[in-house]
């Protein structure tokens, strides 16, 4: 009789072993493998990844076959592992790095983001670390390099950036401060050089540069001074003048454009020529300060011809190309009160571009150095060069990570049979 018993409740456990059912997740690359109650997905589904991925963008959530994934998956590590009550993901939510450690860990409530939110590297040090609360961001988010030192603490409310954010250097100092509300920078923003100068300030309305901003170069130089009206640069304004270390240039904006004159100004605060500009564009040069030893003062008409920049002595320091008024082509620079060739090459616009020479005093060529163009990166908001008209889009600044909730969003959607 004993045996009898024992025999029927072992058969009962094999007869309600969890029978394990395998599903496209969302395209051929991965299939999902885990139980279905009622025709739901329930408790824990952990999805693999395909040996040869097949790189399909056609969305698939169909049943497979056992055997054909035994064939054509890894088995040994899943990509995501995935809680499901309901069909909904509901509990921990881990994704992994291919070679088996943790990516992220986060925790679902009906298929929304809702408690600690972590992305790791790969060596294991964080990367992102959070709250959500009901699929949106709440309280402090932090972002660290992989050496473990914070990238930037960044407030949020309702999913919105909301309150201050810090920025820093892979050393650990201050990189640049700034604040939102309601997902738009608004208010101060201050970015620092590595050693802790200011390198740049200025306030922030709704997302728009608002009101007196200064920016400050690598030689700790004014590089751009004057005021900002709805994101857009108005009135009086003083630049570097980028062609030449030392100068500078003062005049006015209208409409985000420089328009009328210009005045140029060497190392020593003297005026030494005055540019004038139409719509944004240079339209003639003036020599000012060694008019007497032109012929015609007017160096540049229409945009166009061959700029000369003379030195208080009366030496060529620079001269170049100018089209349709901007720099466009061969430039020579000078040693300083001498007929002596420095360096030539192309300019386009204010950038080095394609192989330029360098002499010494005695005419040898001592470097060839070939410049490309580079992408611009950083947080320099107002660089020479860069458009006069700023709306900072708050979604980049947040973190690097963006929305977690939209990526994991498409396991809401996983229907059998759909």
């Amino acid at each position: 009789m004993l045996a009898l018993a024992f025999t029927l409740l072992f058969s009962f456990f094999l007869n309600t072993e969890i029978e394990l059912n395998y599903y496209y997740f969302g395209n051929s690359d991965l299939v999902g493998v885990g139980n279905i109650e009622n025709g739901k997905k329930s408790g824990e589904w952990r999805v693999y990844s395909k040996i040869n991925p097949d790189h399909s963008n056609q969305s698939t959530f169909e049943a497979v076959d056992p055997e054909t994934f035994k064939r054509l998956f890894n088995q040994e590590l899943p990509v995501y592992i995935i809680y499901f009550s309901e069909d909904l993901p509901n509990g921990i939510f881990q994704e992994n790095y291919p070679t088996g450690s943790i990516k992220t860990l986060a925790t679902l409530e009906n298929g929304k983001l809702d408690g600690d939110f972590k992305e790791f590297f790969e060596n294991g040090e964080k990367k992102y670390s959070g709250q959500y609360e009901d699929g949106k961001k709440v309280e402090e988010w932090q972002e660290y390099f992989e050496s473990g030192q914070i990238k930037s603490t960044i407030a949020y409310k309702d999913g919105l950036a909301n309150g201050s954010a810090l920025y820093y250097y892979p050393d650990g100092n201050l990189e640049f401060k700034l604040s939102y509300s309601k997902g738009e920078i608004d208010g101060l923003y201050e970015a620092y050089f590595t050693d802790g100068d200011l390198k740049e300030k200025g306030m922030f309305k709704n997302g728009f540069p608002e009101g007196e901003w200064i920016s400050i170069n690598s030689d700790r130089k004014t590089k751009l001074k004057g005021n900002y009206l709805g994101g857009i640069r108005s009135g009086e304004w003083q630049e570097i003048f980028e062609i030449l270390p030392g100068y500078s240039r003062q005049g006015n904006y209208h409409n985000g454009l420089k328009e009328g004159d210009w005045l140029v100004i060497d190392e020593k605060g003297n005026h030494v020529q005055t540019e004038n500009y139409l719509e944004g564009k240079l339209a003639s040069v003036i020599e000012v300060q060694n008019a007497d030893q032109l012929k015609n003062q007017q160096i540049l008409k229409k945009g166009n011809g061959q700029r000369i920049i003379f030195d208080d002595q009366g030496f060529v320091l620079a001269k170049g190309k100018v089209l349709k008024g901007e720099n466009n082509g061969n430039w020579s620079y000078y040693f300083p009160n001498s007929n002596r060739l420095a360096s030539s090459g192309k300019l386009l616009g204010t950038k080095r571009v394609g192989v330029w020479k360098f002499y010494n005093f005695q005419g040898e060529v001592i470097d060839e150095i070939e410049y490309k163009e580079k992408p611009q990166s950083g947080h320099d908001l107002n660089g020479v060069g860069t458009p006069n008209y700023y709306r900072l889009n708050p979604a980049t600044n947040h973190d690097a990570l963006g929305s977690a909730y939209e990526k994991f969003y498409p396991f809401n959607q996983y229907r059998i049979g759909n």
